[in-house]
């Protein structure tokens, strides 16, 4: 009658039994997992059930919001550095500026050499801020980025445009009006094509050249169907300011500006039509400089427009990780609960599955 009636695990209650203990074991470690992943319903897309069509969708969207927040700051940082340049060259037009009030008068032609060695130093330094690099490429150079929107900044100064331009003013000796050597400053500046790099300049006409610049804004994506145009390309500016006088690039200008006061040198209030060439190149730069703050400006509203753009897409990201955590997640205080649940369970079975084994003919009778 001790004689035990069977082997435990041939017994059908036996097999019922494992099979329980299998499921309680892998809800277990399920449920482990989910407590170490915050709650997260399954490390496999599989084991989300109906919520992984959600999850399949949403992904893919935060993935491509991050991408635009990507885009957003990579301009944000190339405008910042667009800005600082231009509010170097705003400092150096205005001290030219300042300089040429400063000789309007003077009869020492030593102290306007001076100014024009300065003049040709500056241009040197306006060649070189031109070329300000973002990290990534040329803040100036528009879409094409990685090539230099000055092809030499070092010799700028002493190129033979420079010299040309300069050379105009001996013009004003023979008889020739200011206007006369500013135009002809002008058309030789319009029609160069050693500064400035032919992706952005092109040396046709002024128009054109003004067209080329304007197609080579930068602009990057942001959003769904949504550019967002930003930067500053060196050769830029407005059609309607282009005259006779004026190469319509404020830029251009203020070079063109640069190398005829480096040619003032030797001159002096007592030179044929000196007065006059001060005065309106004086205006000139004046005009050039307050564009190239509409400039900074303009650069300020892009900036602000992205920031506006990036606090969206924040906010737009938020509701999507909402949105997904909802779909993945599951409460880890129900997760707590149920992992409780399991292991009693397991524990009841393994106590009943030792009871079990220890069973003779005489527990039934």
């Amino acid at each position: 009658m001790s004689t035990s009636i069977g082997q435990y695990g041939a017994s059908a209650a036996s097999l019922v039994l494992s099979a329980g203990v299998e499921n309680l074991t892998n809800a277990q470690t399920n449920l482990a997992w989910q407590t170490s992943n915050k709650g997260i319903i399954s490390e496999t897309y599989a084991g989300l059930g109906t919520s992984r069509s959600s999850v399949f969708e949403l992904t893919p969207k935060i993935t491509q919001v991050a991408a635009w927040q990507s885009n957003i700051t990579n301009a944000q940082n190339s405008l910042t550095v667009t800005s600082t340049a231009l509010t170097q060259i705003v400092s150096l037009a205005q001290s030219m500026a300042t300089d040429l009030l400063s000789i309007g008068g003077s009869t020492e032609s030593s102290t306007v050499s001076t100014v024009s060695t300065e003049a040709s130093s500056t241009l040197s330094q306006l060649a070189t801020i031109l070329n300000t690099s973002t990290g990534t490429g040329y803040a100036f150079a528009g879409q094409t980025s990685t090539e230099a929107p000055v092809n030499d900044p070092t010799s700028v100064a002493t190129s033979s445009i420079s010299t040309q331009i300069a050379n105009t003013i001996s013009a004003l000796a023979s008889g020739s009006s200011v206007d006369d050597v500013l135009q002809q400053a002008t058309t030789l500046m319009n029609g160069d094509s050693s500064i400035f790099s032919s992706t952005i300049s092109d040396p046709t006409s002024a128009t054109a050249s003004l067209s080329l610049a304007k197609s080579q804004q930068t602009s990057t994506v942001t959003g769904d169907s949504t550019t967002s145009t930003y930067g500053v390309v060196a050769t830029q500016g407005s059609a309607t300011d282009a005259s006779s006088t004026s190469t319509g690039s404020p830029i251009k200008d203020l070079l063109r500006d640069m190398m005829l006061i480096s040619g003032m040198s030797g001159m002096s209030s007592t030179s044929t039509g000196y007065s006059d060439l001060v005065t309106q190149l004086h205006t000139s730069l004046v005009n050039t400089t307050n564009q190239i703050i509409n400039m900074e400006t303009t650069v300020g509203a892009q900036q602000n427009a992205l920031t506006s753009r990036s606090t969206l897409l924040t906010n737009t990201t938020t509701a999507l990780t909402t949105q997904l955590d909802d779909a993945r997640t599951t409460d880890i205080a129900q997760v707590a609960i149920q992992t409780t649940n399991v292991q009693t369970s397991l524990k009841a079975s393994f106590m009943l599955i030792a009871d079990m084994k220890d069973m003779t003919l005489a527990s039934y009778l």
